[in-house]
């Protein structure tokens, strides 16, 4: 799968009234944040980040407003295959690490400031690995999963802090599988499976942050099944969510369910059509996934048209990072050609 889901964390905290564990100052800001959570998956960003502008200014000494801005910024970086904009997203996360420790201090038995600074340190953790900064990221996880387990300490209860543990504990294990073998290192990877469904089926606001994190776990333990069910279940409520329709169309492909594969490609391709801002390198991959498709099976289609609208993307500018993978898929699609031409 294109898209790095591990640790997607951009519904990790949408706040109800009715929670018993509530720490929200106002019924305002529960229906801000609830308002930005939703727009966030609906991939609204700029309405989301005027939301949470919002919360920041009426709640400034709470970390939420900051940490979701932090948090579309990441959203948008992984949905239009962007670098994170640092400047920005660093000074938002140290606002909110700072002032989830301030709640911590004024109240040690809550989980909220724990949650919510353990939440920081996973965004933190992500940006991190993205920069190649794996001791850091490798570091700031740790502190990320030990913020998580002292929520759940402090309320066994709050099953959204499980999102956290347990994308921690799959992908831990993940990276140093090679040595679990040995006595002193542990498999966590079927505990961390198990905490994110509990997150699923429990958790009051972090189900869809969990989804993601698992649905990456699916697809990475090629369990294509599991990973085409929940993506089906997430777009049941976001049908036109780009980060669940890669993944259903990646399981779907790897299922050999070419029909189904097609259909998700479709949705998603709608989806970067429809939106104002251009995604080209992310439209280029999914028509070239499309083509080798239909071009691996016994089925009429207009082949040369399709190509043809493959190949107007060679006038288009991509970013530097990007253009080394777009040459790339364009001489995949040029063999393709080639070889239906013959």
């Amino acid at each position: 799968m294109k898209k790095a889901l591990v640790i997607t964390l951009f519904a990790s905290s949408v706040l109800c009234a009715n929670a018993p564990y509530q720490k929200v100052a106002s019924r305002l800001m529960d229906s801000l944040l609830t308002a930005g959570i939703d727009q966030t998956l609906r991939q609204e960003y700029e309405n989301a980040t005027r939301t949470f502008q919002v919360v920041a200014r009426g709640f400034s000494d709470h970390p939420a407003g900051f940490l979701y801005q932090a948090a579309i910024l990441q959203a948008k970086a992984m949905d239009y295959e962007l670098p994170i904009e640092r400047d920005p997203f660093d000074s938002l996360l140290a606002i909110a690490r700072e002032r989830s420790s301030a709640m911590i201090d004024i109240d040690p038995n809550s989980p909220w400031g724990y949650f919510y600074r353990g939440t920081t340190l996973g965004y933190d953790s992500y940006a991190r690995a993205q920069r190649g900064d794996w001791f850091g990221a490798a570091s700031k996880g740790m502190s990320s999963a030990s913020d998580f387990h002292r929520a759940v300490a402090a309320d066994s209860s709050f099953f959204d802090a499980y999102a956290g543990i347990g994308t921690y504990y799959y992908w831990k294990t993940r990276k140093i599988e090679f040595l679990t073998w040995l006595p002193f290192v542990d498999d966590k990877m079927e505990e961390g499976i198990r905490l994110l469904t509990i997150c699923i089926g429990s958790g009051e606001y972090n189900k869809y942050a969990a989804m993601s994190s698992l649905l990456s776990i699916f697809l990475d333990d090629e369990d294509y099944e599991g990973a085409a069910h929940l993506a089906e279940e997430a777009l049941r409520a976001y049908p036109s969510n780009r980060l669940f329709l890669w993944g259903l169309a990646t399981a779907r492909e790897r299922l050999a369910d070419t029909s189904g594969a097609l259909n998700a490609y479709q949705r998603l391709l709608a989806s970067m059509v429809s939106d104002p801002r251009e995604n080209s390198y992310n439209e280029l991959v999914c028509r070239l996934n499309m083509i080798k498709l239909r071009s691996s099976g016994n089925m009429m289609w207009d082949w040369m048209g399709e190509m043809e609208a493959l190949f107007a993307f060679k006038s288009r500018t991509f970013p530097r990072h990007l253009q080394d993978r777009a040459e790339a898929k364009f001489e995949e699609a040029e063999l393709i050609r080639k070889r239906l031409t013959e």
